[in-house]
């Protein structure tokens, strides 16, 4: 349907969100009418017909909603308004959903002559609207605020700094803690950032790390594998997070994960990039559970995003969405990188930012 939009409109999403606003609120305005007016059938019979169009309108806009959600690359505030947008407009999909099916039912029955049903079927939807405006209010927060599918407004990933040279190695490789309990890394030492970080039982340490000339990055780190698995985490328990790196995975013959809410060695969730895939899930005792698996070939530098909200994952390369899973909430826990393969993976930054 993309053929139909003016060349101003990003997706669908924006021309269809007034449709289910119009029918739903005019249908309670018509029902309340009806109530009063009870002599005359065609307020009542009119309001039913707009909320079976109301809810017709609601998912169809839920559905281009969806879509829209992935084309668009937001700020951390944004992300966290985006997941709830979503969680709300299913709610509303459920509620004005159900509701278009019950209510033409319940009006050609005996019961739905009751004084008491008819002031129900008015009072329910009427409260209903308020979910209906609370998804309408995140929404516009989306478009007003963060700049949803608004060309002008710049959400380009930033890099991370380089501490200052006078520090010592440890201090200046070492993450560095974010008021909101976020963390950002630039390593410059070879190897002093290990004592930083956390190797879980189980999962190997890096025996061959060193700094390496990134080219346009300047210096950056190279993390080499010879076949084992190794793995290592900041402990610093993370809930719902953004996470933005940089990597090269040209070297690399294998799979790179980051890591997040991760438990130990075999109990984590996680962002995987190798064998020409994106893939998202959780490992339990080993055992991986899919959310989501996307074909993915990377090259060169690439900015990763992932995020990681209630139930909610999705997962970016160089700003374009490339998975989007659901699954259970997992549990606040430290995050970082594990490796499986051959070959050397270059990293210039990592930055950790809460959501909420």
């Amino acid at each position: 349907m993309d053929f139909f939009l003016p060349e101003w409109a990003p997706n669908i999403h924006p021309l269809l969100v007034h449709f289910p606003i119009a029918l739903l609120f005019v249908a309670v305005a018509l029902d309340g009418t009806g109530l009063l007016l009870r002599r005359r059938p065609f307020f009542r019979q009119a309001a039913v017909l707009l909320y079976v169009l109301g809810g017709i309108a609601v998912f169809v806009t839920f559905l281009a909603g969806k879509q829209a959600a992935d084309l668009v690359f937001l700020s951390t505030e944004g992300n966290a308004v985006l997941t709830e947008h979503a969680d709300l407009a299913l709610w509303t999909v459920w509620f004005f959903g159900v509701f278009a099916i019950l209510r033409p039912v319940i009006d050609f029955t005996p019961i739905g002559k009751k004084t008491a049903v008819w002031v129900a079927m008015v009072v329910i939807p009427a409260a209903g609207l308020i979910l209906l405006y609370q998804t309408a209010e995140h929404g516009a927060q989306l478009v007003f605020r963060y700049g949803a599918g608004v060309k002008t407004v710049d959400n380009t990933v930033q890099g991370v700094p380089a501490a200052p040279g006078d520090l010592s190695a440890e201090t200046v490789s070492a993450p560095v803690l974010t008021e909101n309990g976020g963390w950002s890394w630039k390593p410059t030492h070879s190897s002093a950032w290990k004592s930083s970080m956390t190797f879980p039982a189980g999962a190997g340490d890096f025996s061959q790390t060193s700094i390496m000339d990134g080219g346009e990055r300047g210096e950056v780190l190279a993390l080499s594998t010879d076949g084992h698995v190794a793995m290592f985490v900041f402990d610093q328990p993370v809930n719902d997070i953004q996470v933005d790196f940089a990597a090269n995975v040209d070297q690399f013959d294998g799979v790179l994960m980051f890591v997040h809410h991760v438990e130990d060695a075999r109990n984590y969730h996680f962002t995987s990039i190798g064998n020409g895939e994106m893939r998202q899930g959780r490992s339990e005792n080993g055992d991986i559970h899919l959310l989501d698996a996307k074909p993915y070939h990377p090259s060169g530098w690439v900015t990763f995003r992932v995020v990681s909200d209630g139930a909610h994952a999705r997962a970016y390369g160089d700003e374009v969405l490339v998975a989007h899973g659901h699954g259970p909430t997992p549990d606040a826990g430290p995050s970082g990188f594990r490796l499986n393969g051959t070959g050397t993976v270059l990293l210039d930054f990592v930055r950790v930012q809460v959501l909420r």
